[in-house]
């Protein structure tokens, strides 16, 4: 939707806070609650020091505006073109940004913290912690050096050539954004999620990314030296041949976007032997057939993946997630799964509804012969078709398995 002329009411209250802003007789600071100024055209707007916590600004064009120190707090600019435009010192807690376009706007001190907002849920009207929602803006060589924004939803972000330095961003989802060539030296990242993010050429110097989720995410052209990545969960630095890195890539974006984006990864038939796929987010990837002897999926993503007909003999699972996953009539002979989880993953539906259906893990007529399952938690498994000759159990947690038997 096109941009349309502000109201004359509207020009009148910009031209009074514009007096105000100046100092001269007349003037009124811009004061509203909840109002709609939505599909608006107000390229340039100076919106410094105006209260408008809860407007609607949807789809309206704010190109070059400036809302130094504006109070924005809950505020909805879905969809709205805010290229160039200064939010500076701005109070943006639980704001909404999806789909919008910052390109080059600066979010410098910016307060974009969850928010308190009244949200109607069964029992009526009750304050509920919303966090910020850039999911899907285009934030390229944004400026939001030292902002704040704890649990902030950039799910699909562009984030290309951006600057985060020194920003506090704990929990943070940055889930299958483009992050390319972005600075988050000395960015308090704690417990914040990269899954299927694209960092080639970021800058981490010195960011606190303890506790991070890393999976699948390719650290060895990201600059982080000084970077506390203690508890976090990364890729070790080694190299994938160029066409698995590509599956992986894309899988990451086929995650991330629930499908509508990237590729499911198929390594059907492929031979990836000794390969280390550590933790990595595998979920629902297929390797039918595949060569994987002696592969690494320690502390990897696997929910759903499906290994029917692989050749595993001595490869390593230890402390990867399994739930779900399907391993009949793999050769798992001298495989390890320490620690690793093999249980039943609940089904939802389309509207994350539960359906009341259970996958559990399979594994028909597998050769575990001398497989190392100690610690590992084993739910609703039939291992009657199974060679287990060997088989080491000691520690492992199986609920409700039946035909083990580890002299056959």
């Amino acid at each position: 939707m096109t941009a349309r002329l502000p109201p004359q009411p509207v020009i009148n209250a910009l031209s009074r806070h514009a007096a105000y802003l100046a100092g001269r007789p007349g003037g009124e600071r811009l004061q509203r609650k909840s109002e709609d100024f939505a599909n608006l055209l107000l390229n340039e707007a100076k919106l410094d020091d105006a209260i408008l916590p809860g407007c609607n600004f949807a789809q309206s064009s704010f190109v070059g505006a400036q809302f130094l120190r504006a109070d924005l707090f809950g505020s909805d600019f879905t969809r709205a073109d805010l290229t160039r435009t200064v939010f500076d010192r701005a109070d943006l807690r639980g704001a909404n940004f999806v789909l919008a376009s910052l390109r080059r706007t600066s979010f410098r001190q910016a307060d974009l913290r969850p928010g308190q907002i009244l949200q109607m849920g069964d029992s009526g009207e009750a304050p509920q912690s919303v966090p910020v929602n850039m999911s899907g803006a285009n934030l390229e060589e944004a400026n939001l050096k030292h902002a704040q924004m704890d649990q902030a939803n950039l799910s699909n972000a562009s984030a290309v050539g951006a600057t985060f330095a020194a920003a506090t961003m704990f929990a943070v989802n940055l889930t299958g954004a483009d992050l390319s060539n972005a600075d988050f030296s000395g960015a308090k990242m704690k417990d914040s999620t990269f899954v299927g993010a694209n960092l080639q050429g970021a800058k981490l110097t010195g960011a606190d990314l303890r506790g991070a989720n890393l999976r699948s995410v390719d650290l060895s052209q990201c600059d982080t030296n000084g970077a506390n990545l203690q508890g976090a969960i990364y890729r070790a630095e080694t190299h994938l041949p160029p066409e698995v890195e590509a599956r992986l890539s894309a899988h990451g974006r086929w995650i991330a976007s629930n499908g509508a984006e990237g590729e499911r990864a198929v390594f059907t038939g492929m031979r990836l032997q000794g390969l280390d796929f550590s933790s990595c987010d595998l979920r629902a990837s297929v390797f039918h057939d595949a060569n994987l002897a002696g592969a690494l999926f320690s502390r990897s993503q696997l929910m759903f993946a499906s290994f029917i007909g692989a050749d595993l003999r001595k490869a390593v699972f230890d402390q990867a997630d399994c739930g779900g996953c399907n391993l009949s009539g793999t050769n798992l002979s001298g495989a390890m799964l320490r620690g690793a989880r093999l249980v039943g993953v609940p089904i939802y539906s389309a509207t994350n509804k539960p359906t009341g259906r259970v996958v559990f893990p399979h594994f028909d007529s597998a050769d575990m012969t001398g497989c190392d399952l100690r610690g590992a938690t084993v739910e609703g498994v039939d291992f009657g078709s199974c060679k287990m000759t060997k088989a080491n159990l000691a520690g492992a947690d199986l609920r409700n398995c039946t035909g083990i038997n580890t002299r056959r």
